[in-house]
């Protein structure tokens, strides 16, 4: 990722409960109150913005409130990328973020149908496309279909421009004749004509308390996506052993029916588990997806993607067959994985700016970075020569089925590379999450032999992270998140014990918690500073943002850094200074337990908003 936006405040309209509490009433309703005002196409953009390494796109609107100062630029290419200018200074007043959809919803026909739609970035070929899903509370939109709004002219694992196709805008809500700060993706005409228009049904009404019976007019769908999903071309699944599977996945050289979820997010992974428990990541021609089921017979295929449309979740039905058990005949469909020597730390952060996805691998025991796997011989080339033009000596392997995958969590926890210094204690067992469950690994800084840094009156940092880590670890289990800590005593770990940790648990977020430090000649240097390499970014600005809210600590800002810990993980990942040893205030505030208890609050409540745990 090219840039960074440093400290970025969410602007919300009207509280979650307004949205919530309402929810019984119809959209009609809605438009008696809620009116728009444009909001002229050069003041506003909107952006698909990476998450977890490029691997999936969240939508973020940025918007020129005043001219004081510059809030954004765009950078023309394919994709055209946008850069977010709002480092080193207060844009409060000048720059408006909206990033999640308490900031932006659907208007179509000056209708609020953010009961009835949810946004959502989808990758399609080389484009990231802009869709509106119906079904964003339960019960409701079950009877529209999906809606194209934008798209881009490219990917990147970078912000990436979203052109508004024809008819749509971006526009400011207003209540009552006055300008709120939630922004529209609006459409002036009305719902029927756009959904004519997308090719689909015309609406029923919205939903009452009782099922209604189909108009003559309109026939009732036979489940609750009125648009089947397309049937893709699929190939032989990876051997058993390389991914898990349904207790009901076909035979060997069967016929089956593959149901995935083009997305790679733990959120939309939490809610595909509501529906199929078994569902898990999985890589499917090069793309992060989630596989929800796996069958012979394509009525269950069809009857799990209906649930899933139900619930507004998108999802495909992949068509294939089984690959050879091991001693049996292989498949006669061949693989073609393109991969990069890891070569130094910033591989695959390289590779991720030519083809967004990319993962650490082995083969032969040799360190490689794969950028893609596919079943066309041209597409491997291609992307051979993209990575080849930038310097990255890709190669081509080719096989019957993957000679590489997606590192899995091992059952047990492994040993230390010989190579790697082993910690003085053995590292702690990873407990497994329940069903659904996320997991977030906390990393307290330093330990047993290394106090890290010392500052006033003594104060070992070791001690601080540790304390903090427990508090944090307490307020995350009482609210159902399955915690690992790296380290929960005061033991030795080098840094890639701690890496391996999270890998092994699968974690969701990695979160490394730190005391900073300067010369005891500089008391006045006090504050906060959070860290992030890659993926990290926004939930560097969610805790960093929760622990200004809740502490008197100064703010020192949200940075990029090469921390080895937030390289090395595959998740999303941060590393917080919570506060410097050496300074005056700071250190007066690690003494007192109620402000250590805040400082923890403030990191809990950050990793719960990002997680979207109520």
């Amino acid at each position: 990722m090219k840039s960074a936006i440093r400290r970025l405040t969410t602007l919300t309209a009207l509280t979650a409960a307004t949205l919530v509490g309402s929810a019984i009433a119809s959209t009609s309703a809605l438009a008696q109150n809620y009116g728009q005002q444009p909001i002229a196409p050069e003041r506003a953009v909107a952006i698909a913005e990476p998450v977890s390494n490029g691997r999936f796109f969240r939508l973020l609107i940025l918007e020129q409130l005043s001219d004081q100062r510059a809030c954004f630029a765009e950078r023309a290419g394919s994709p055209t990328v946008i850069e977010p200018l709002l480092l080193n200074f207060d844009f409060s007043g000048i720059c408006g973020r909206r990033s999640d959809s308490n900031g932006y919803s659907v208007n179509i026909g000056n209708e609020d149908l953010s009961r009835r739609y949810r946004l959502q970035l989808t990758r399609q070929g080389d484009s990231l496309v802009l869709i509106a899903l119906p079904g964003a509370l339960p019960g409701q939109g079950g009877d529209l279909p999906t809606l194209e709004i934008g798209r881009s002219n490219g990917v990147a694992n970078d912000f990436v421009k979203i052109t508004l196709d024809p008819g749509w805008q971006l526009s400011r809500r207003t209540l009552n004749g006055s300008a709120q700060g939630h922004v529209y993706l609006s459409n002036s005409q009305s719902l029927e004509t756009v959904i004519a228009q997308a090719g689909g049904p015309r609406p029923a009404a919205p939903a009452p308390t009782a099922p209604a019976a189909p108009t003559p007019a309109v026939p009732a769908p036979a489940a609750p996506t009125p648009v089947r999903p397309p049937i893709l071309s699929g190939g032989s699944l990876p051997a058993p052993g390389a991914s898990p599977v349904r207790p009901s996945s076909p035979a060997s050289g069967e016929t089956f029916y593959q149901v995935i979820v083009p997305s790679s997010s733990i959120i939309v992974r939490s809610r595909v588990r509501q529906i199929a428990p078994d569902a898990f990541n999985a890589t499917v021609d090069g793309r992060q997806v989630i596989q929800a089921g796996l069958f012979q017979e394509q009525t269950r295929a069809d009857q799990l993607v209906a649930q899933l449309s139900g619930q507004g979740i998108e999802s495909q039905i992949i068509e294939g067959r089984r690959a050879a058990l091991p001693g049996q005949p292989a498949s006669s469909d061949t693989y073609y994985q393109v991969v990069v020597p890891e070569s130094g730390a910033d591989t695959r952060d390289r590779v991720n700016t030519i083809e967004a996805g990319a993962f650490r691998t082995q083969v032969n025991g040799r360190p490689f970075i794969q950028a893609g796997r596919f079943r066309e011989r041209d597409r491997a080339e291609q992307l051979q020569q993209r990575l080849s033009a930038a310097r990255l000596p890709a190669q081509i392997i080719e096989g019957s089925a993957p000679v590489a995958s997606v590192p899995r969590p091992a059952p047990a926890p492994s040993v230390p590379s010989p190579a790697v210094p082993a910690p003085s204690v053995p590292a702690p067992s990873v407990p497994r999450p329940r069903q659904g469950q996320l997991t977030v690994v906390l990393d307290a800084g330093h330990g047993g032999r290394d106090p890290g840094a010392i500052g006033i009156g003594g104060l070992r940092e070791k001690d601080i992270n540790l304390d903090i880590s427990r508090r944090v670890q307490q307020i995350l289990n009482d609210r159902g998140i399955n915690t690992v800590m790296a380290r929960a005593d005061d033991r030795e770990l080098d840094l890639q014990p701690r890496v391996d940790i999270a890998e092994r648990a699968n974690a969701d977020i990695f979160v490394s918690i730190h005391a900073n430090a300067i010369s005891l000649s500089r008391p006045e240097v006090n504050g906060l500073e959070t860290y992030y390499h890659s993926s990290g970014l926004r939930l560097a600005q969610t805790i960093h943002n929760s622990l200004l809210q809740r502490t008197d600590l100064n703010d020192r800002g949200v940075r990029r850094a090469r921390f080895y810990v937030l390289v090395n993980t595959s998740m999303p990942a941060v590393l917080v200074e919570t506060g410097f040893v050496t300074g005056r205030e700071d250190a007066a505030r690690f003494r007192d337990p109620q402000a250590v208890g805040r400082i923890a609050d403030g990191i809990a409540n950050g990793i719960l908003q990002y997680l979207n745990v109520q």
